[in-house]
């Protein structure tokens, strides 16, 4: 083979190589990537109530005389996920009953008819101005949570609160609020009214019921406490599981 060919031949071959080179980068490539974003729901409650606080004076009475309005309702916020809710009412411990008994015998009374699943259900003598029918249970309260092996009639334990001894209750409510389309944004009335009981009368220190004197000072005024709660409604079968699962996570 001449030199000259030879030559050609090298120059051939470096070319094969640079060319088998520059074939290995020349793939076809592309990237993308992309960020998913996600909303924060939340759940958003007030308490609707109706309360004449200037003319709220405690006199001896019954449900049907000097008893005072204080209806509770509880509303979805317009922007709110669906929940659950119920809502918890204190009453001075002194004041709940006079046999150490709990939502019996009591020195203040508190009522919730005319919206609940039980005996007043289908009692119309218990239902509110405008009601022609017995409400069907998403519609009605839960205020005794039998359902849930209480047998102290929805009575849930003390709270001492600015040193005086609260009983605390709870009540349940059936129905799911929600916004969406044809849905509950309000519940319907819960606590409806406060009386005094008619067998309280002045003694010489203050007030007795029965002939036995009441250990509380009135002058500094009777509070009942109303505190609202809601949860998520996703997730949960019904209003008694939605709050086993707050009480868990307490």
């Amino acid at each position: 083979m001449t030199k000259k060919k030879i030559l050609v031949l090298a120059l051939t071959i470096a070319m094969v190589a640079i060319l088998a080179v520059g074939g290995s980068l020349a793939y076809l490539t592309d990237t993308d990537a992309k960020t998913n974003v996600f909303t924060v729901g939340k759940v958003d409650i007030s308490i609707n109530e109706v309360f004449d606080k200037d003319n709220a004076v405690l006199k001896p009475g019954s449900q049907k005389t000097n008893a005072i309005k204080k209806e509770v309702k509880l509303v979805l916020d317009a922007k709110s996920e669906d929940a659950y809710v119920w809502y918890e009412w204190l009453i001075p411990t002194v004041l709940d009953s006079t046999d150490g008994s709990t939502g019996t015998n009591n020195i203040v009374h508190v009522n919730s008819l005319g919206s609940t699943w039980d005996k007043y259900k289908d009692n119309s003598n218990y239902w509110p101005k405008g009601q022609t029918a017995a409400l069907d249970e998403d519609h009605t309260w839960d205020h005794t949570l039998e359902k849930l092996g209480n047998t102290k009639q929805g009575f849930i334990g003390t709270e001492t609160i600015d040193g005086i001894s609260y009983n605390k209750y709870v009540s349940l409510y059936h129905g799911k609020l929600s916004n969406k389309e044809g849905g509950q944004k309000e519940t319907t009335v819960g606590m409806s009214q406060v009386y005094m009981d008619s067998k309280v009368d002045t003694d010489a220190t203050g007030y007795s019921i029965k002939g036995k004197h009441i250990d509380y000072d009135f002058t500094k005024g009777v509070n009942i406490i109303v505190r609202a709660y809601a949860i998520q409604a996703d997730g949960f079968e019904d209003v008694y599981a939605a709050y086993n699962a707050y009480q868990a996570q307490k």
